[in-house]
């Protein structure tokens, strides 16, 4: 589902010679508004590199630099979830690493709660809801199915259809900062509004077939 001049995996890798401002400086803005239950966004976006995506291993320094953190606040965060039986520890000749506790009676409902508070849509809402050309927003792909309550494998990536005057550059960096923030890959598929409304694109058509979640309101124009 990317065989988009902008979405492409392929146009990544073209443009994986720049370096681009993966953590702009309101990246650690507030969070939208969410169920006051997690102490701090801090703490909300651990979990979320913890729970959320393909399972995985992550070192303690690992998580500080995604976090843009201090290693001592990512030990003593990590240590009282793992005394809480959120996350487990493992030792490593590497250090100590986090791993989700599958087995544990809170990984469903809390990684359930943290997919509606950090998770995909309201960091792809919050990211390129920001650019005044977008006029809407969608997930599509595993990680709408998600939302729609479909089970299946952790999504490895996050598949945005954006819908506006959207050129490559803004689209590509939007991507990134999402990115950063999710520690997951994210695709943006851009098409102008009477593309959209358009049904004669088979790609738009295999898209509308399948799971499509909105995560953004259209802008006034």
């Amino acid at each position: 589902m990317r065989s988009n001049p902008v979405g492409s995996a392929a146009e990544f890798r073209r443009r994986k010679g720049r370096v681009p401002d993966a953590f702009p400086r309101n990246a650690r803005s507030p969070a939208p508004p969410q169920p006051p239950i997690f102490r701090s966004r801090f703490q909300g976006e651990l979990l979320a590199r913890v729970l959320l995506g393909p399972e995985h291993e992550i070192t303690m320094l690992d998580l500080a630099v995604m976090l843009r953190s201090d290693l001592g606040s990512v030990m003593r965060e990590v240590e009282s979830l793992a005394d809480a039986g959120v996350v487990a520890l493992r030792r490593t000749l590497a250090g100590r690493v986090v791993v989700r506790d599958t087995s544990s009676p809170l990984y469903e409902p809390l990684a359930q709660l943290i997919m509606l508070t950090f998770g995909p849509a309201t960091v792809v809402a919050d990211v390129f809801g920001r650019l005044p050309a977008v006029r809407e927003l969608h997930l599509f792909g595993p990680w709408a199915k998600r939302y729609e309550g479909i089970h299946g494998d952790p999504p490895g990536d996050v598949e945005v259809l954006v819908i506006g005057d959207l050129g490559p550059e803004a689209a590509f960096d939007a991507a990134q900062q999402a990115s950063a923030r999710l520690g997951l890959p994210v695709h943006p598929v851009v098409r102008t509004l009477a593309q959209w409304q358009d049904d004669n694109d088979p790609f738009l058509r295999e898209i509308r077939a399948s799971p499509l979640i909105q995560v953004t309101t259209p802008h006034s124009h």
